[in-house]
Parts: structure tokens; sequence; C-alpha cells
């Protein structure tokens, strides 16, 4: 996004810590000023790229989800599972968008 040289490739699932940036060999270097615009910089270009990363992510859903929602109430007394008349047992869910 940037432009900046880091020495190393930006990693958005494992952020580096202010305490483990300022020790890289091309930061420790730097006076302090430029080591916390560098980190600035840093955490800037982070942000973005797992910015880019869910927007890409959104686009590529399998499809809508599922959600389960309560339709109503049935009170049972026992521990036996509901059944019909005909013995086949009773399944209650209710499936949307």
């Amino acid at each position: 996004m940037f432009g900046v040289n880091f020495g190393f490739k930006i990693d958005i699932f494992n952020e580096i810590p202010w305490q483990k940036f300022k020790l890289l060999p091309s930061v420790k270097k730097l006076p302090l000023n430029e080591q916390v615009r560098k980190y600035n910089l840093y955490i800037n270009e982070l942000t973005y790229e797992r910015n880019v990363y869910l927007k890409w992510l959104e686009g590529h859903k399998k499809g809508p989800l599922l959600r389960i929602r309560n339709v109503g109430f049935l009170l049972q007394e026992n521990l036996f599972d509901l059944e019909q008349e005909d013995g086949s047992k009773i399944f209650i869910t209710a499936l949307t968008k």
C-alpha cells in the first residue's frame, strides 16, 4: 500500500508486537522516532492487508448461512422422545436464511 520495505513479508495472521519489532536488524539501528514511524507504517500496512483479505473472504462465501430459529415450544414431561401416532420421532427445527 505505502511501498515501504520492511525487510520481511507481512503476515496478517501474526502481528509483530512493538517489543520485537524494534529489535529487528533493519529497525534497531534507526533513531527512536524513525523506529516508531516505521512501526506505525507497519501497523497501517497490516491493517490494510487484513481488510483486503476480509473483503476477499466476504466475496468467496459458499452461500447463505442457514440459521435455526425457535418457532415454538413443546412441553415434554418425561425424558422420552416425542413420537407421532405411528411411533416415528418428531423433530422440530426451522431453517431460515
